[in-house]
């Protein structure tokens, strides 16, 4: 009854949502994460790793921050980084943080996460190892925060069975990306991107549909006079099944009862597939702040010079240092109890370094110069030390080879 006035004064009132059936996966999409498009698509993180610019940026992303080591440091009186192996957070961070998965597998997982949904969480649970005994990632999806009174943070993660859980901060290890708007959740970059993801997948259908009819415009069959109903379908499906197809391209196409055929003739410049094509790889690198050179896209010269040590170093210190930035600070804030003196660091080391002959060179100059001890430039490259080799290097003086030659450090030490 109320809704007949309120129809009859002229009111605006909200329809009532209808209850999708059960096998729709409508529940699982996030309006912050994703959404319909323009082209008909609707988007979600999922869905997005189709498009093989997506998955390539995603993949490069989480695997060379997953294979980069991440340790503990201890700064001490003097402000030097000293390593610090046997700090409880060492093993969890660089080696299992958790029973069911390697240090390489959270961080992957975790920065799959980052990337496709602007934050990543894992639950800090308690244990022998100390107040971070493990760390449990969790869904993103099944996450949400909230602001109490006191200015901490609140979350609530959605179990599987319907029920919830209410998690205080110092019980989340909470990592957002650098775009967030109003400081507590990271953005989605598929949630501004879903255009441009539609889009793309949207050409591919198109262009999918395109050759599956031959990968060739229509053309218009003329027949002479009226045929039956029973002999235009037998007609149509033997064109469809004999001349259809990719496989079937380029076949003589033979007509019968008088048929003509007139193809519909249609430019390549006017289709522009492979144009949009190059275009939409461009667009979703620069959403993920992704080089095209290291998605092995060579239509374009890149800026960054031809060297891959240039092109490494340019890599890392624009696109992939504030990624492991978030992380460090987040694991300052939400894992270390004395932040003052530790520190956790990702090594980038190993992809900046260049050939043989330039390491060689650099650390030659490091060690000549007084910068690094002997030691301390076989260290960063992975060598044992040597006898002799902590002390700094004099001029004019000859050093005696070490005994132990180039081997690589003992598997068998503990941290």
């Amino acid at each position: 009854m109320a809704s007949l006035f309120a129809t009859l004064l002229g009111a605006v009132t909200e329809p009532t949502p209808a209850t999708p059936p059960t096998d729709d996966d409508f529940w699982y999409s996030n309006v912050a994460t994703g959404g319909s498009t323009s082209s008909g698509k609707v988007i979600s993180p999922e869905l997005s790793l189709r498009v093989s610019t997506v998955y390539a940026c995603v993949n490069l992303l989480a695997k060379t921050v997953a294979a980069l080591p991440l340790s503990m440091y201890e700064i001490d009186v003097s402000g030097n980084r000293i390593a610090a192996p046997r700090h409880p957070l060492n093993e969890i961070l660089e080696h299992q943080p958790n029973r069911w998965q390697s240090a390489f597998d959270f961080k992957a997982m975790m920065m799959m996460h980052l990337a496709l949904r602007g934050n990543a969480y894992a639950e800090i649970i308690p244990g022998p190892r100390g107040a971070v005994h493990f760390l449990e990632p969790l869904h993103p999806d099944l996450v949400s925060v909230e602001r109490l009174q006191d200015g901490t943070l609140r979350y609530t993660v959605s179990q599987f069975d319907g029920s919830v859980r209410r998690l205080l901060q110092s019980e989340i290890l909470h990592i957002r990306s650098a775009i967030c708007p109003y400081g507590l959740e990271g953005i989605s970059p598929i949630a501004y991107a879903k255009e441009t993801v539609g889009l793309t997948l949207a050409a591919e259908e198109h262009g999918s549909r395109m050759f599956s009819n031959g990968a060739r415009p229509a053309g218009v069959v003329s027949l002479k006079g009226r045929i039956k109903e029973t002999e235009l379908a037998r007609f149509k499906q033997k064109l469809d099944s004999q001349y259809s197809g990719v496989g079937n391209a380029h076949k003589t196409l033979v007509l019968e009862e008088g048929a003509t055929f007139q193809p519909i003739t249609m430019r390549a410049d006017e289709l522009q597939f492979l144009q949009t094509r190059e275009f939409e790889i461009e667009e979703i690198a620069r959403w993920f702040d992704v080089p095209l050179i290291m998605l092995h896209s060579q239509t374009k010269q890149s800026s960054w010079g031809t060297g891959i040590e240039t092109i490494m170093t340019a890599w890392v210190r624009n696109n992939l240092m504030p990624w492991l930035r978030a992380w460090e600070m987040a694991i300052r804030r939400d894992l270390i109890v004395a932040p003052y003196r530790f520190r956790a660091e990702f090594d980038t080391s190993a992809l900046q370094r260049g050939d043989t002959s330039a390491q060689a060179a650099f650390y030659e100059k490091m060690v000549k110069t007084r910068i690094l001890k002997p030691n301390e430039a076989r260290a960063a490259l992975q060598y044992n030390a040597a006898e002799g080799g902590d002390d700094w290097y004099q001029d004019n003086v000859q050093a005696e080879p070490p005994g132990d030659g180039p081997s690589r450090p003992s598997s068998s030490s503990e941290p």
